[in-house]
């Protein structure tokens, strides 16, 4: 092991070093001399001036010379380099100026010593040599030196002996003793042992401990051990000087302290690769921290006025966490959040909801899921605080399980006494098991836009009904209604224009004041774009106020969307993955032995209600010849919550059909083979066929109230129907004003300016138009009157 003392040389007399203000000053001095000195190298050869002026100019370039040659007779470079710098500016004016004196003798014109004058005071200027040489001068003076280096012996190479000893002769504390004796563990490592010997009948001083010797060879107190030399006395002294060793003994040492104390090792983890520069969260402290089996919990806090950024990827690449999914953070406040490690994913396997779970609290809660910490995952379907429905918005792509999500929510809405009515625009496709099992199952374009005419008939008849009251009363004559829209994108993008708008707007009409009456509105979408929501940004932000539901996207831009201007405060929503693999880090694809079949993740994502961002999953049912039986089963025997009588005539015919095609085919499923009944008992074919008729009577019954009940109107239509047209306007308006009315007061009169008022120049051409069909008799310059 080789030790220097490295020294700052001091710097040469005369030379201080420059501050910035200094340099900054000297360069604007030199940069105006020069700009001085090269207007007069262009103009002064052609003055009329003493011949002992010019003779200076030449002059100084001469001794300027003479002066660079004696100083670069040296072998000091920094010197040499320092001397032309400040030699360049005299040697090129001089030159400049010389060029102008000559003129006359070689006859070439005078602009060249000009431009020749002009180009040297360009590149001086931004040069400023003297300046730079005053730095350069400085650097080199401040260059580290080496000083202590041993001698080399002649005639022998010097070894790694001949350091140690020559480091052990000239230090002051080791006085008369010698190092003998020394042995190099490694060729390649500093560690080394040797014996002090004292002079002859002498022993080794006190003052030569184990302080004294790491003093000597520049190392830690730790890394040096003495030993009294078997078979001799005081006179010599063992001594091991092993940084390597040093270093290995600690980090054993450090391991089993971690092996007994798994806390040591996460806040050393902690300290090296999170909070460190560089590292994955520099100025974040670990504050406080739980080890359990499954599980470990952190709680992590950036410095006061900061606010807490945190890498999910970066994170768990300090942690050595492979599955990302494993690391799930959560915000609390600002600057401080909890950290949730887990040994496996907590949400690969869910469980199957339970009746408890889906039935409403008493504060209007119902269980969809299981949060990753183990708890449950809760919404709200009502508000008692308020005495509002909720509205939710759930954005998840292809097989993200939003259709099994709305499937909990219809099987909890029936256990819970909720009238749940459910549209799956893609023609029952993605939840069949639903029909006949709440109270209106609509499927397809069509019945869906039947079905929201009807839901919002009665939302006006509640509304007609309700005396005035701002809340709604969940105990009292109406029974709270939920809409679920699966897929309701196909409907809000739809290429027929007027269906697209009047579904839009009465979705949003809905969300705007269906809560008072005790209307919600679940939508299930792929995407939260304004066009695939009928350009109507409120179905969007009304969705929000009640649950979202954010499952695996297709693009952050929807997820961003969904958390725009709900995110609580230091929210931290990972995306979801497809598929999770266990067991396939690096390693394993390495060696070959990865999982290749990971699990799906439908049903997983975040949800955010109530102030509070949470990865969940959906509650998981088994899928049995695409039907779940498990599901059936909850929801079957329950009481179907309906609408009161005249609701029921408010939500017009298509209300009344509902379900006969559901009938039938329960009817047929009852006729099949080898079905038996949930109570266990065998029907032969005469109840069967009773059962049969029972069905198919209560379907006829159905279609015979249906003809007798008119359907639920369109609003838009009706709002049409309702609106004047503008030649309607511009008539009621002239009725009684036999002077007539100029054209302005008749724009004022049908509402131009106004709020869904025609356009001014929409009344200007209908009054032409009437005025030359003889409809208005035309007084004067712009003022008309009926006939």
């Amino acid at each position: 092991m080789t030790t220097t003392d490295v020294v700052k040389a001091d710097a040469a007399a005369g030379e201080r070093g420059l501050t910035r203000k200094t340099a900054r000053r000297l360069a604007w001095a030199e940069r105006t001399v020069y700009g001085a000195a090269g207007s007069w190298a262009a103009v002064g050869p052609q003055m009329d001036i003493p011949w002992w002026a010019h003779g200076a100019a030449l002059a100084t370039g001469a001794l300027t010379g003479v002066g660079l040659w004696k100083l670069s007779d040296t072998d000091d470079w920094t010197r040499r380099l320092t001397s032309s710098l400040r030699a360049l500016p005299v040697l090129g004016w001089t030159a400049a100026y010389t060029s102008g004196l000559l003129v006359p003798v070689f006859d070439y014109p005078n602009g060249w010593p000009m431009l020749g004058a002009a180009a040297w005071t360009a590149v001086m200027i931004p040069m400023a040599p003297w300046t730079r040489s005053k730095g350069v001068q400085r650097a080199v003076d401040n260059l580290p030196v080496f000083a202590g280096e041993p001698e080399a012996v002649d005639a022998e190479p010097v070894t790694f002996a001949d350091h140690m000893r020559a480091l052990w002769t000239r230090a002051q504390a080791t006085g008369d003793t010698t190092l003998e004796g020394i042995r190099q563990y490694d060729p390649n490592e500093p560690d080394f042992e040797a014996i002090v010997l004292a002079p002859a009948g002498h022993a080794v001083p006190r003052t030569v401990d184990e302080r004294a010797i790491a003093g000597v060879f520049d190392v830690p107190v730790d890394e040096v051990r003495t030993a009294a030399v078997d078979g001799y006395g005081p006179g010599r002294l063992a001594i091991q000087v092993a940084p390597c060793l040093a270093a290995a003994r600690r980090a054993r040492e450090a391991l089993e302290v971690e092996a007994e104390d798994p806390g040591a090792a996460l806040e050393r983890i902690w300290a090296e690769y999170v909070n460190c520069t560089g590292g994955a969260a520099p100025g974040v402290d670990l504050v406080a921290y739980s080890i359990g089996e499954d599980q470990i919990r952190l709680r992590v806090a950036a410095p006061r006025a900061k606010r807490l950024r945190v890498n999910h990827e970066e994170l768990c690449s300090a942690l050595g966490i492979d599955d990302i999914s494993r690391l799930v953070m959560e915000g609390a406040g600002p600057r401080e959040a909890v950290v949730y490690i887990y040994r496996a994913n907590p949400l690969l396997h869910v469980r199957a909801p339970t009746v408890e779970d889906l039935t409403m609290d008493d504060r209007g809660r119902i269980s969809i899921g299981v949060a990753h910490d183990g708890s449950a995952a809760r919404i709200q379907l009502f508000n008692f605080d308020t005495g509002r429905a909720q509205h939710g918005i759930t954005a998840g792509t292809t097989g993200a399980g939003k259709s099994g999500l709305m499937r909990i929510l219809g099987a909890a809405q029936r256990i819970s006494g909720v009238i749940s009515w459910m549209a799956d625009v893609q023609g029952g496709m993605s939840m069949p098991e639903m029909e006949g099992r709440i109270d209106w199952m609509a499927k397809g374009p069509q019945e869906t836009m039947q079905q929201l005419r009807a839901l919002h008939a009665i939302k006006e008849y509640r509304e007609a009904h309700s005396r005035g009251r701002g809340d709604f009363d969940f105990h009292g004559q109406w029974r709270l209604i939920q809409w679920t829209g699966d897929e309701i994108n196909r409907l809000l993008s739809s290429l027929d224009q007027d269906v697209r708008k009047e579904a839009a707007w009465m979705i949003g009409d809905l969300q705007k004041t269906g809560q008072k009456v005790g209307i919600g509105v679940d939508l299930a979408v792929q995407s939260l774009h304004l066009k695939e929501l009928g350009d109507n940004h409120e179905i969007r932000e009304k969705g929000k106020e009640g649950h979202v539901f954010l499952l695996r996207t297709a693009s952050s831009s929807t997820q961003g969307m969904g958390l725009d201007g709900i995110a609580p405060i230091g929210a931290h929503v990972s995306p979801i993955p497809e598929r999770i693999y266990e067991g396939a880090g690096a390693k394993e694809l390495f060696e070959g032995t990865a999982a290749t079949e990971g699990v799906p993740t439908p049903g997983m994502g975040w949800l955010i209600t109530e102030g509070k961002a949470t990865l969940f999953r959906t509650f998981v049912l088994k899928k049995v010849n695409g039907l779940y039986p498990q599901l059936e089963e909850l929801m079957d025997g329950r009481p179907m919550p309906t609408l009161t009588p005249g609701e029921a005539r408010a939500a017009g015919a298509a209300y009344a059909r509902r379900g006969t095609s559901a009938a039938k085919e329960a009817g047929k499923a009852a006729g099949g083979p080898s079905r038996p009944s949930r109570g266990g008992i065998d029907m032969n074919n005469s109840e069967l066929e009773r059962i049969t008729d029972l069905l198919e009577a209560d379907d006829k019954s159905k279609q015979q109230k249906a003809e007798e009940l008119p359907e639920a109107p369109s609003p838009m239509a009706a709002a049409k129907a309702k609106a004047p047209t503008i030649r309607e306007r511009i008539l009621a308006a002239l009725q009684g004003h036999t002077e007539g009315l100029a054209l302005k007061e008749i724009r004022t009169a049908v509402g131009c300016g106004t709020e869904g008022g025609p356009a001014t120049r929409s009344v200007n051409n209908e009054v032409s138009a009437l005025a030359n069909e003889g409809g208005l008799v035309a007084l004067g310059k712009g003022v008309y009157r009926l006939p």
